[in-house]
């Protein structure tokens, strides 16, 4: 029985080392391999100018069309009351007993 566990011990190290051994790659496929990288590379470097023009071009785009609609909403929305109304509206809801917050609460338990 020990014959047999030797050779397959022997048989287990030398498919180990085939294994960890290093493939062999030609010279040719390496060259090959190189050249398709720069290749590469060349083509990374004719895209990314395009790339940077395209977003800044879209960052612009996105700001003038914000600041459009912000100053469109600002003029839409901006509520025109006197100095008076004003400070009417300040005493009433200094003069309230109870926040602000608490009168949505009210509208649950009132009945209509």
């Amino acid at each position: 029985m020990t014959h047999s566990n030797d050779s397959d011990f022997e048989s287990w190290l030398h498919e180990k080392s085939h294994s960890a051994a290093e493939p062999e790659v030609s010279a040719e496929f390496l060259a090959a391999q190189r050249r398709a990288i720069y290749r590469r590379m060349d083509e990374t470097q004719r895209v990314r100018p395009l790339m940077r023009w395209a977003l800044s071009f879209a960052m612009l785009l996105a700001l003038v069309a914000g600041g459009i609609q912000f100053e469109h909403r600002s003029k839409s929305t901006a509520p025109t009351i006197s100095d008076e109304q004003l400070f009417s509206d300040l005493s009433a809801m200094e003069q309230r007993t109870e926040p602000k917050a608490v009168q949505p609460i009210h509208g649950l338990f009132q009945e209509q």
